[in-house]
């Protein structure tokens, strides 16, 4: 999977030492991005942080930009698995299940709201960054409708959930867990029960 996201000129199929240099840059992008901010996620601080040279980068990615695609893709990869694995826990309620699946990688979540707030520049980032938002809203849309919510409701529901879940994924990223996320969490999921009507 990682090889279909490499930069065009990328060697195709990487060999082992290829995969494991270019995951070693993707997971230093994150670490950089989520550390250092969208300014700060340099080609120079992230090769330092894998290891390599900044040519490196250029070699498996081709561009910054390119780079920080693939970080909002193994962020939306890595939501939806978390996700996946929690989803089957009857013990779980909704919200629950959409929040292990945000937040099982801080530095991922990190990365992602770094994204949110500096990518308006980058079109290539906007772009993964709306398929990862058209993800959520479908997979949030589709518990909605196993809740049994009506179709005519459930694209602005969707919406709202979303928003409340980002701005909650704020508030985790400077605080972290407590009672105020619990709490929270106790409210979005009140949105998944329908309302009688």
């Amino acid at each position: 999977m990682m090889a279909s996201t490499l930069h065009q000129g990328a060697p195709e199929p990487l060999t082992p030492k290829g995969r494991n240099t270019a995951a070693r840059i993707l997971d230093a992008a994150t670490l950089v991005l989520a550390r250092d901010g969208m300014g700060g996620a340099t080609l120079g601080r992230i090769a330092d942080a894998a290891g390599v040279d900044k040519r490196n980068i250029s070699y498996y990615y081709g561009s910054r930009e390119t780079l920080l695609v693939r970080v909002v893709q193994a962020v939306g990869e890595q939501m939806a698995r978390g996700m996946e694995e929690t989803i089957g826990e009857s013990e779980r309620s909704n919200a629950e299940v959409l929040w292990a699946g945000a937040t099982s990688e801080p530095e991922l979540a990190r990365a992602y709201i770094t994204l949110l707030g500096g990518s308006a520049e980058t079109p290539e980032i906007d772009l993964a960054l709306t398929a990862l938002k058209q993800a959520w809203l479908h997979m949030i849309s589709s518990r909605l409708a196993h809740a049994g919510h009506p179709d005519d409701s459930r694209e602005a529901l969707a919406g709202v959930v979303l928003a409340l879940l980002r701005g909650l994924l704020i508030e985790w990223t400077e605080t972290g867990d407590g009672p105020a996320v619990t709490a929270a969490l106790e409210r979005v999921d009140a949105l998944f029960t329908p309302q009688p009507g």
